[in-house]
């Protein structure tokens, strides 16, 4: 029995000493396992940041593109705006120089109207005031009054007419209204007098 005794005890050194081995071979095995695991890790980070930096750059690359395609397209709208506001404004300073010759053509003919009616109306008080000086008893009383006024109208009448081509067209409007129905009320007082 100590035969076997003996052979137990090698086999528990053996079994020891194999145990050991298996520790020391594990600690090895977690160190190589934990070196792995640490160089994997790394080696993620690395490429973790190689894909962020390249993504970035293509970021980068869309945003530039982007920009430059902003900054065309904004420059064709302000061409754009630039051509349809001179085409507009070309129309517009056209169509205003039209309505600009149009109301001067306007306002000579009326100009040259008036100025007729009252060179006929300063005409008719003329003979008028011969009448009253040769034969008074054939006139009105107040014919000299009447002419008298009509006279004061005549010269405030030639003095608005010559302020018509300074005037805006708003008053020019409102001056050959007030002319005119002027110029009709001396006509009509001539012709009662007549």
């Amino acid at each position: 029995m100590s035969g076997f005794r003996n052979c137990g005890l090698v086999f528990v050194v053996l079994a020891t000493a194999a145990c050991q081995k298996s520790a020391t071979e594990e600690r090895n095995e977690a160190v190589t396992a934990q070196r792995q695991a640490t160089e994997t890790a790394q080696q993620a980070a690395s490429d973790r940041q190689k894909e962020v930096a390249q993504a970035n750059q293509e970021a980068a690359k869309d945003i530039s593109g982007a920009r430059q395609q902003a900054r065309e397209r904004s420059l064709e709208a302000v061409e754009d705006e630039i051509q349809r506001t001179g085409g507009a404004q070309e129309r517009a300073s056209e169509q205003a120089n039209q309505a600009k010759e149009a109301t001067e053509a306007t306002l000579d003919d009326f100009t040259k109207d008036a100025r007729k009616r009252l060179d006929h109306i300063d005409a008719e008080v003329r003979e008028m005031r011969q009448k009253l000086a040769t034969s008074p008893q054939d006139m009105p009383t107040d014919t000299a009054a009447r002419l008298d006024q009509i006279e004061r109208d005549s010269k405030s009448m030639h003095l608005d007419l010559g302020r018509l081509p300074t005037s805006s067209t708003e008053m020019v409007g409102r001056l050959e209204t007030d002319i005119d129905h002027r110029l009709t009320a001396a006509e009509k007082v001539l012709d009662e007098l007549d």
